[in-house]
């Protein structure tokens, strides 16, 4: 777990012993290099202009985001930065080969959000509501996914299929390793990434996805966008070493399950911080950066170490090959 960044933690990874959404038994589904780090914190780090932004665009958010799930992952902001976290989190020589890239896989970091305007079929391939069909632990989605190893069916694409992603462009991402696909390979690694980080959002894992269920609408917008605009150096985080992932479906099973886990922690400190006010109320949002600031920090530091693994990882399974010397990238 991450460091802690303000007081009054909230736990991070309680999971409920059985179904359900936050307390309501029964629902109808909702429609459905280190150089580099120092530059995109001093870009877009405006914390006082993210709050302005904040009270400003809250009734829209409030009005707009409760009937639709629009292309939401994580921030732009929170994709550089776990995308160039995740690059100093590697070993070399893989180190150095992606810091000489970190600069593209910054800036195309949110491509595969911009995808969804123009190909509807890509909204899907960013969450995973795991308790759409299932209860926690899963079982059955287990035993589909892990176990039995099957794609995806129809109904499982309608309720999000990141996690057949991930897998799908970490393997894409192993193949242009091993035929020296170096050009694509930057892609690819931007679609890992991305996927990845997008379902270690507790908030890609459930039905209840911007509160809709639980009276807190609005709640992805606060927490995905802007509490990390907010926070910006503040955030401290702290990953676990890259490494190889032997059981690839495994691994991203478990990172489903611990999203799945933080969301009670995300919806706790939104209700936390709303008590006795109105989300338009001055007091709400530092109420908020303070409580959700430890699970935003331990998601992201969860994301960078889940990212970087699976690079490592794609790499190490196309046979560990030389890589390219600097800027003599093959197309």
């Amino acid at each position: 777990m991450a460091g802690k960044v303000g007081p009054d933690f909230v736990t991070v990874g309680r999971c409920k012993g059985r179904g359900g959404v936050e307390g309501v038994e029964s629902v109808e589904r909702a429609p459905r290099s280190m150089a580099l780090l120092g530059s995109v914190h001093a870009r877009l780090s405006q914390r006082a202009r993210a709050r302005t932004l904040f009270r400003i665009s809250a009734p829209v958010f409030v009005c707009l985001l409760v009937f639709t799930r629009l292309e939401w992952s994580w921030g732009r902001r929170a994709h550089e930065m776990i995308n160039a976290h995740a690059v100093e989190n590697l070993p070399e020589p893989l180190r150095s080969y992606f810091r000489e890239r970190a600069g593209y896989l910054v800036e195309h970091s949110s491509d595969p959000d911009q995808l969804v305007a123009d190909d509807p079929s890509e909204r899907p391939h960013h969450f995973t509501d795991a308790d759409a069909d299932d209860t926690y632990p899963f079982p059955r989605l287990e035993q589909r996914f892990v176990r039995e190893r099957r794609a995806p069916t129809a109904a499982e694409r309608r309720n999000g299929d990141v996690i057949w992603q991930i897998e799908t462009y970490t393997l894409r991402l192993s193949r242009d390793f091993k035929i020296k696909r170096w050009g694509v390979a930057n892609q690819d690694a931007v679609f890992v990434a991305h996927y990845a980080a997008d379902l270690t959002q507790p908030l890609h894992t459930v039905i209840n996805y911007d509160g809709q269920l639980t009276h807190q609408a609005g709640i992805h917008a606060r927490f995905e966008t802007e509490l990390v605009n907010a926070l910006g150096d503040e955030l401290k985080l702290a990953p676990h070493p890259a490494s190889d992932v032997s059981e690839l479906r495994s691994r991203i099973f478990q990172e489903l399950v611990a999203s799945y886990c933080a969301r009670l922690a995300v919806f706790d400190a939104d209700r936390r911080a709303v008590a006795g006010r109105s989300y338009l109320d001055p007091g709400f949002f530092p109420a908020f950066e303070k409580f959700a600031a430890p699970v935003a920090d331990e998601r992201m530091s969860a994301a960078v170490s889940f990212v970087s693994s699976l690079w490592y990882t794609a790499w190490v399974r196309a046979g560990r090959p030389p890589l390219p010397p600097p800027s003599k990238e093959e197309k």
